[in-house]
């Protein structure tokens, strides 16, 4: 284990659990057992205290979100693991789960015991059958309800599809709902699962990491997780390294760690004498170039200073790599994944992909770039879920940052290398041999989804 590493949802030496009684053995159920004990509003002020923020990427207090809904006057209320998973470089949930799927339930329980959830609810992917991890969480309920820690049925498995979106919140509780992932106008604490012409049910989404240190919260006190990390995001978080490193792989290190020290003692460094050049945590922020490798590892300091943390999915680009290239494989799979419902999103990532692929053709001209600048300005937030802004954000930083790369094009006369990339959408990762693999991911548009409305 690295010096930088700091494992609590992992073990020690990586093992897995296999049982609700190894489980027990490691200390499971205690910080459960101990919440049962207290008020509901006292587990939410431990988990206040505590300042966990949610692990799913917008890094937002994970405390306020329950005492939103625990103060809600309704009477039926719910708590929604979001374990869809399908950011572009992010295999942590998947990870860690699949070591120990007793902890994430164990923290939903907690969470639906503090909000006063009539049910609580796990989204996951139907194609996680693939690598068990479904089997997996199916056999952990069992083992909950045969030894009476919850009801029969309290604890319900959502299984949903290949689509990115269904990782939105919105579209993950139409999901659950027996719909299409196709994102609300209304958040859940507002509208959530199974509502009706009188009952708008507010529900909880937490991500499944951020469910799993609640369980570690409980048991050992808000002081013991604030104790590692750092003030703006207390805690350990899982890293999934990918890209042109040494040792790319899967990490928990404790908050505050500079990105350098990610990247160059955690993962080794580049992979050839080519240097970093440039960093994206998932494709919601702003690239990270080399001036910023000494910001610490945490929501608020990358945020301040234009990027941001995500899900702790970090993919690696050196020197050799043409950002042209990059930014329409990016750009490609937001338009690809849009659900069609709203114009900004639908026409607006298409139209960017497109004027991407005439310049990495070198068919362009100036006038693509700027085009692109100018259809960044039009993907607005006025639509149903974030996906049109990330498009925005995303695309426009690599043209700042890289502005000669995407002349060069324009003028026809890039010189890098222009070697196929594969979007790192992670299928597996294997710790014997520190490698990934990735999913094949369709290269062709298809059409949109057009709204039901």
């Amino acid at each position: 284990m690295h010096p930088l590493e700091k494992r609590n949802l992992l073990q020690p030496d990586l093992r897995s659990i296999n049982s609700l009684d190894e489980y027990k053995a490691i200390g499971g159920l205690v910080g459960l057992t101990r919440a049962r004990t207290m008020n509901p509003k006292d587990v939410i002020a431990e988990v206040k205290k505590s300042s966990l923020r949610g692990r799913g990427g917008a890094g937002f207090p994970t405390a306020i979100k329950w005492e939103t809904v625990s103060n809600a006057p309704d009477a039926k209320k719910y708590l929604v693991c979001n374990f869809a998973e399908g950011e572009p470089g992010t295999y942590k949930d998947r990870y860690f789960l699949n070591k120990n799927p007793y902890i994430v339930l164990e923290g939903m329980l907690i969470a639906a015991y503090a909000i006063g959830a009539k049910q609580a609810i796990i989204g996951t992917k139907e194609k996680f059958k693939k690598i068990g991890l479904v089997q997996r969480l199916q056999q952990a309920i069992k083992e909950y309800e045969d030894a009476g820690v919850c009801p029969k049925g309290y604890l319900r498995l959502v299984l949903g599809p290949d689509a990115y979106l269904f990782g939105e919140e919105k579209a993950l509780l139409e999901v659950i709902d027996g719909r299409t992932p196709m994102p609300r106008f209304f958040p859940p604490f507002l509208v959530g699962v199974g509502v009706g012409p009188t009952e708008t049910n507010p529900t909880v989404v937490n991500n499944a990491e951020s469910l799993s240190h609640v369980a570690n919260i409980l048991a050992k006190g808000p002081d013991w997780f604030k104790s590692m990390g750092d003030q703006d995001t207390p805690g350990t978080v899982i890293l999934t390294l990918t890209g042109d490193l040494k040792r790319p792989g899967m990490y928990e290190v404790a908050t505050g760690l500079t990105v350098r020290q990610m990247l160059y003692d955690l993962a080794g460094g580049p992979a050839t004498d080519k240097p970093i050049k440039a960093v994206f945590s998932g494709v919601a922020n702003r690239v990270m170039t080399p001036d910023q490798f000494d910001l610490n590892v945490n929501f608020g300091t990358l945020r301040t200073n234009g990027v941001g943390l995500g899900s702790a999915g970090f993919m690696v680009y050196d020197e050799s790599r043409c950002m042209v290239q990059v930014a329409h494989m990016f750009s490609h799979f937001l338009a690809f994944s849009s659900c069609g419902q709203c114009v900004p999103c639908n026409m607006g990532t298409r139209v960017i992909t497109e004027h991407l692929k005439k310049l990495l053709d070198q068919t362009g001209s100036p006038e693509d770039r700027d085009a692109i600048l100018s259809e960044t300005a039009r993907c607005t937030n006025q639509t149903r879920c974030f996906l049109p802004q990330q498009e925005s954000i995303l695309i426009s930083s690599i043209i700042k940052k890289f502005p000669a790369e995407f002349t060069a094009h324009a003028n026809h006369s890039c010189s890098l290398s222009h070697a196929p990339l594969v979007i790192p959408k992670v299928e597996n990762f294997d710790d014997q041999s520190g490698q990934f693999t990735f999913e094949k991911y369709p290269i062709e548009f298809q059409e949109p989804q057009l709204s039901p409305f």
